[in-house]
């Protein structure tokens, strides 16, 4: 039966069920009384007969014009029958009636289906809209946060920061501690990316305008143990005295957070040479011990720290703090971890760095590599590609040529390029096997460019290849800091057919919570994040939980980083759906693609 949906009149079911059976039982009674009376008042009844019909063909919808139209078929018959086999000479009149009826019905079921299309897509409408605003509005919530450095030092007078801090205390500070809480440090750090790469635009020599930063990171070595032995109050208090000490060590221009149990960050921006930096940080966790210390006692601790450098070691906030994190356990520093291929751009303006990527793509020195991607059952189902750069053979990380790129200017054309190259492999395997895609990545800068959709879907129809297997990766980080920028623009690619992909999930600090804001498709798990999956529990169970739970909202889950035979068969049996590493298959060339599928 029609849908409410279809219905101008009687949305209830039970009510149009009603009106439809008496309808009907009237049609018929109404037919039966007009072969029992005179000519005349076959007549009359015929008219009445029309008007039942008109009426059950408004207020019925679909399923009354159908009813309706039937009716007046069946009385046509009749009336032919009297006419050719019984002679009554008034049954072509009623005859005419009737298909005079089925023809008007047939018109006002036309104009009746065009105008409740139109009201019910004005109120999809209106419902759409409202949901927008109401979204925009909670979007607005989500992400305000207060654009001031929070520094907590003895500055209670200043109405501004008190009243920043106030707005957002329920859902940005840590309850335990009253310091700035992850998601408030990971933005505020994120904020001052976008703030520097926006600078750095529109100056003519980019790295003089760059403003580092060092995210510190502090954490109790033993806390568990430490924790076991004192209790849970106890441990409580002395975290309490460790942020309080930690905030006072601190110079009051750094932004002080706690992360997880006595875990802290420390954001520092005031450029502090390498031995200076290490003094800070010493300092911090002497600073930090003497939180589990009271009079001649205290307690045996000792508080380790690692360091991550924006920009030479990430330009994402949530990396940076992994980075920072990792460092702890003694590994080389970022300083010494420079290489040759990072200095590639250093000291170089604008228009040197665009003149180096000309000619980089017109040398072939940046070039596009495809990693497949395969099913639980190893079946080959697309690639993914990847911009390589390599100068002097030496290969630029990406982390390094991406950035000088957004500085310079240069994204656009490097995002064409590796747009165009993708789509091109796309076209020439599709010959092949039709049913591979082919993921690119794409960056919420790109995403913000004006007409971007417009020369999106121009560069699509001009490689004729199927949209439908293309896929748009988007990183994870971008729904913390440019979901409101951005998502229009995802919603309007969406509409294209083109599929969504939130990749790197897992590798910063963001929440599944702006994932069901966004025509997501796929969720790509970061190979940071699931390389532990066989010596770690806590790993495994978050993995699990997080494939469950998008597979709960229909979208598919795809691993990335897959390079070892146990980390595939874990998360083959956690109901991963697609698998990409250097276990299942190395990058390769687009030269190499043809033969790859044909083997």
């Amino acid at each position: 039966m029609d849908t409410k949906t279809d219905r101008i009149f009687f949305k209830s079911g039970a009510a149009y069920m009603i009106v439809l059976i008496t309808g009907v039982f009237l049609f018929m009674a109404l037919v039966a009384l007009q072969l029992m009376v005179s000519d005349e008042t076959r007549i009359l009844i015929g008219i009445a007969l029309m008007l039942l019909s008109f009426l059950m063909c408004v207020s019925l919808g679909k399923f009354g014009f159908y009813i309706s139209f039937v009716l007046n078929v069946m009385l046509c018959l009749v009336y032919g029958y009297e006419y050719f086999r019984l002679g009554y000479k008034n049954a072509s009149v009623l005859g005419s009636m009737a298909f005079t009826a089925m023809m008007i019905i047939l018109f006002m079921q036309y104009y009746i289906t065009r105008v409740a299309a139109k009201i019910t897509r004005i109120e999809k409408e209106h419902r759409e809209e409202r949901g927008r605003r109401i979204n925009k509005e909670l979007e607005e919530e989500m992400f305000k946060r207060t654009s001031l450095i929070v520094s907590q030092q003895r500055s209670s007078s200043s109405v501004e920061v008190n009243e920043a801090i106030g707005r957002n205390i329920a859902s940005s500070l840590d309850p335990l501690t009253t310091l700035p809480g992850r998601d408030m440090i990971t933005e505020r750090a994120s904020r001052l990316i976008a703030d520097d790469i926006n600078a750095q635009r529109e100056s003519s020599v980019p790295d003089d305008e760059c403003k580092p930063f060092t995210v510190i990171y502090l954490a109790l070595d033993n806390s568990e143990i430490i924790c076991r032995r004192i209790g849970h109050n106890s441990m409580d208090l002395f975290i309490q005295n460790m942020a309080h000490k930690v905030r006072e060590a601190a110079d009051p221009a750094d932004m002080v957070a706690r992360i997880v149990d006595s875990d802290f960050l420390v954001l520092e921006r005031r450029k502090l040479s390498g031995d200076d930096l290490k003094e800070y940080c010493e300092k911090l966790c002497r600073a930090g011990a003497r939180a589990f210390e009271a009079g001649s006692d205290s307690m045996n601790v000792h508080i380790s720290y690692g360091i991550a450098n924006y920009p030479e070691d990430s330009r994402i906030a949530g990396e940076l703090i992994t980075k920072a994190e990792e460092a702890m356990i003694g590994s080389q520093s970022p300083a010494e971890a420079k290489d040759a291929g990072a200095r590639i751009f250093d000291g170089m303006s604008r228009e040197d760095i665009t003149a180096a990527f000309d000619y980089a793509i017109k040398n072939n020195d940046i070039y596009m590599v495809y990693q497949p991607c395969y099913s639980s059952e190893r079946e080959l189902m697309g690639f993914e590609a990847f911009m390589r750069f390599e100068h002097e053979g030496t290969f630029v990380s990406p982390q390094v040529f991406i950035a000088a790129a957004e500085n310079s200017g240069y994204m656009r054309r490097l995002g064409k390029f590796s747009m165009l190259e993708a789509l091109k492999a796309l076209a020439e395997i599709n010959k092949i096997r039709p049913e591979l895609t082919m993921a690119v990545n794409i960056s919420a800068n790109q995403l913000k460019e004006e007409n971007f959709v417009r020369s999106f879907s121009s560069t699509v129809a001009a490689s004729e290849c199927e949209i439908g297997n293309l896929i748009l990766d988007l990183p994870e980080e971008s729904l913390i800091t440019e979901l409101s920028d951005i998502r229009s623009v995802i919603e309007l690619l969406a509409s294209t057919g083109v599929r969504i992909a939130l990749d790197n999930f897992g590798r910063g600090y963001s929440s599944f919570n702006a994932i069901p804001l966004l025509p997501v498709s796929v969720l790509k798990l970061d190979g940071n994040f699931t390389s532990d999956l066989a010596s770690n529990s806590d790993v495994r169970i978050l993995t699990a939980s997080a494939i469950d739970l998008m597979h709960d909202t229909d979208i598919k889950v795809c691993a990335t980083g897959v390079g070892e035979e146990e980390q595939f068969e874990i998360l083959s049996s956690y109901g991963c759906d697609a698998f990409q590493g250097k276990y299942l298959g190395n990058v390769m060339r687009a030269e190499a693609l043809k033969d790859f599928i044909k083997k």
